[in-house]
């Protein structure tokens, strides 16, 4: 049986807010996953922040980031006691999404067996709760 990544226990995990990233953590918990853009020059911007890094405006939109790609990953695999259950292995990985000017995040790649992981492959979006939001998680697929 192939192994397979799991997700990270987030459930302790309190993400701060401000006023720039409350609209991703509003959508989020509507299973969303929206970015911001500017509104000015059409550019998506990551981290969400008072200014479009391109051309300065204040204007925001928050809008659909399209497909999500594999960039970067890495596997973790925790030590464990012999005798013990070895936990099941991690995947932390940039997620970039091409259509929304090559915008990327940091996020879990779960229930993927590890050999399907591999940079260039596209992701489907899922959702991990933490302790006051829901975190996107990602999956290979098929």
């Amino acid at each position: 049986m192939a192994e397979m990544s799991a997700a990270p226990d987030l459930s302790a995990l309190e993400v701060p807010m401000d006023a720039w990233t409350q609209p991703f953590w509003e959508a989020a918990a509507q299973s969303k996953l929206l970015l911001p853009r500017c509104a000015a020059c059409r550019h998506f911007r990551w981290p969400p922040g008072p200014f479009c890094p391109h051309c300065q405006s204040q204007l925001t939109h928050w809008a659909e980031p399209g497909v999500a790609r594999v960039y970067s990953f890495t596997i973790v695999r925790e030590p464990h006691a012999p005798g013990a259950d070895r936990p099941a292995p991690r995947a932390p990985a940039l997620i970039e999404f091409p259509d929304a000017d090559g915008v990327r995040i940091l996020a879990a790649i779960v229930d993927t067996p590890l050999e399907s992981i591999r940079i260039g492959a596209e992701v489907s979006l899922g959702w991990s709760q933490a302790a006051n939001v829901a975190m996107p998680v990602f999956s290979i697929r098929a």
